[in-house]
């Protein structure tokens, strides 16, 4: 039985390492979309694209959380490790150091940040918002960076993926006609068009919004993996009783009215604060929201409104999102006298 105890942490421990080494390869093969070059038409092109975006946002879901377990359970000097691999199967891979070096920092920035943000003892809400800026950080450093550097447009990428929509409708042209859809077909290449002059107003929220989630699951998986002890983490409460801090309500409340004055002044980049900041305020707060449905369930014995709220985010999610982030940013001004009251 002593032999068993002494043995278990250990097999653990491999076991984490093999699954850091396995995601690691993962972030740098599958961001690098050297295994969709064989798509050669618009609409091949963007399957792959969006094929390679989902498996990239699925595995900083649980990939930086891996690096973070990994290293409470050894050393600190495995993530230097960890991203001298990342950087050596970038280079592998690519033949480019530049591009192995963007890859590194895809892997490396969310992994050992997080770890470092679970040192510290912030607040759970504290370590997601953190960790989805660095999370937001890698992504835009992989995406966007190289081409700042190239050329001087941070989007330009994503104007040649918008500009692949505009030649698969081109090329539904007939079909549309056809159908007596022309009208449609005008509209639809407008917004595309419209979109591409204005790329950053949907660039930015998009990677903002992958962020937050996987910081989120990234938290969520490290007090998963934890249960067993190894680190000393802050208290994750019941879901019931995850509220966002104060003083994150009022900051994204100035945010949003700034935004808004700005864009009565005509200043150019308000439409893009605007999206980064209704992201801001949209989710956490949403989310609080459903926390305090749940927990208005619980007290009144009647579970089924936690579920009635579900239902609607499902199928009328704009009716719903508006409800539940008013809901969620009023609890979170309320003063709670309980522990845990927060997710902190």
């Amino acid at each position: 039985m002593e032999t068993y105890h002494q043995t278990k942490p250990n097999g653990l421990r491999w076991l984490f390492a093999l699954g850091a080494a396995a995601g690691t390869f993962l972030l740098v093969f599958v961001p690098g979309g050297w295994w969709l070059k064989s798509a050669q038409q618009p609409d091949e092109i963007l399957t792959a694209l969006l094929l390679k975006q989902l498996l990239t946002v699925m595995l900083l879901l649980i990939v930086p959380s891996l690096w973070a377990r990994l290293a409470h359970r050894t050393s600190p000097w495995v993530l230097v490790l960890l991203t001298g691999f990342a950087f050596g199967c970038g280079l592998l891979l690519s033949n480019d150091w530049t591009a192995a070096l963007y890859a590194a920092l895809l892997a490396a920035l969310p992994g050992a940040g997080l770890y470092a943000l679970q040192r510290l003892k912030l607040s759970n809400f504290r370590t997601v918002l953190y960790e989805a800026f660095l999370i937001l950080a890698a992504l835009f450093g992989y995406a966007c960076l190289p081409d700042l550097i190239k050329s001087g447009d941070a989007y330009r990428s994503v104007k040649w993926i918008l500009g692949l929509y505009t030649q698969m409708l081109g090329g539904l042209g007939a079909s549309f006609y056809e159908l007596g859809a022309t009208d449609l077909l005008s509209t639809a290449l407008e917004s595309v068009n419209l979109l591409r002059m204005n790329a950053e107003t949907i660039a930015v929220p998009i990677l903002l919004t992958a962020s937050m989630a996987a910081a989120l699951s990234n938290v969520l998986f490290s007090h998963l993996f934890n249960r067993n002890g190894g680190a000393n983490l802050t208290a994750l409460p019941r879901f019931e009783d995850w509220r966002c801090e104060r003083w994150y309500v009022i900051l994204i409340a100035a945010f949003s009215l700034t935004t808004i004055l700005l864009r009565l002044f005509g200043v150019k980049s308000a439409d893009a604060l605007s999206s980064v900041a209704d992201v801001l305020w949209r989710m956490p707060c949403a989310l609080a929201g459903l926390c305090t449905v749940r927990k208005l369930g619980i007290r009144a014995r009647k579970g089924w409104i936690f579920w009635i709220a579900v239902a609607m985010l499902l199928t009328l999610p704009p009716a719903a999102l508006l409800i539940l982030t008013v809901l969620g940013m009023l609890s979170s001004l309320r003063s709670f006298k309980r522990d845990g009251e927060r997710m902190e």
